[in-house]
């Protein structure tokens, strides 16, 4: 096992996650064994341009090995949580914001409540000054490489004035401030903290933020020992598990200094 590890780290290889069990052979008996035999190993570039693929393994009929094939990942998203995004801390006015924001507000209560508050309405406002002023990253670089090489063309062709010279050099400026933000966020999601942002590791943070993707998403689930596999029964399951793990079933109440206690009702 060691060699073939070996093997495959010296080929920088990737073993995708595997989906429907955790073996590809097993043999039953007195003595039951299981194994991962089987496998599907890609290079780190395939990888790149197929991210979303995993391994699945398929029901078997009589062989003791599972037959594996290569599926699609389809990731049902839903809406997106509030995540505060280190590449703020880089603009220059975002300190100055954050104070005049925290000071628009002006909210009466207990403590605890007006920090809940302020914070609630500083997310909206990060939300929008996000969209606002950072959009879309990876569309920003691209707008600028075309920019950036047509201005190039040009200059092959027929020169650049004094005013186009200086628009390609605050194009690459920009480009190089977007690829600088660009490599904060995927630091960020990749969680791999301990190397340094500024070394030019986007794509490491990209790949690792996929893999982390990949091995989160739930493709099945059992509740009470029933399976589930689609996400739509998936949802009702783990719906259901909650509302009965929350919902009373006794009629027995608990008395103090025989004051009557309601019974908690579930809402529609």
């Amino acid at each position: 096992m060691a060699e073939f590890r070996n093997f495959i780290d010296q080929r920088a290889l990737m073993d995708l996650p595997l989906r429907g069990g955790d073996f590809t052979w097993s043999r039953s008996g007195a003595d039951p064994v299981a194994s991962r035999l089987d496998r599907f190993l890609v290079s780190l570039d395939w990888e790149e341009f197929f991210p979303e693929m995993v391994q699945k393994r398929l029901i078997r009929s009589f062989s003791d090995h599972f037959p594996i094939c290569l599926e699609s990942l389809v990731v049902a998203r839903g809406k997106a949580p509030f995540r505060f995004e280190n590449m703020w801390l880089v603009h220059e006015a975002f300190s100055a914001l954050i104070t005049e924001w925290w000071g628009e507000i002006q909210v009466q209560g207990f403590a605890s409540y007006v920090v809940a508050s302020k914070l609630k309405y500083l997310k909206e406002k990060l939300k929008v000054w996000n969209r606002v002023t950072f959009g879309d990253i990876r569309g920003s670089k691209i707008k600028l490489l075309d920019s950036i090489n047509l201005l190039d063309l040009k200059e092959e062709s027929s020169g650049l004035s004094s005013e186009e010279l200086k628009q390609r050099s605050d194009a690459k400026a920009d480009w190089a401030k977007v690829c600088t933000l660009e490599e904060i966020s995927w630091r960020q999601k990749s969680r791999a903290l301990w190397l340094q942002a500024g070394d030019r590791n986007t794509k490491y943070f990209h790949r690792v933020a996929s893999l982390h993707r990949k091995f989160n998403s739930l493709s099945t689930i059992e509740v009470d020992g029933t399976r589930y596999d689609t996400l739509p029964a998936m949802k009702e399951a783990i719906f259901g598990f909650y509302r009965s793990l929350f919902t009373e079933s006794e009629d027995w109440r608990p008395g103090v200094d025989d004051l009557p206690l309601t019974l908690l009702i579930q809402l529609d």
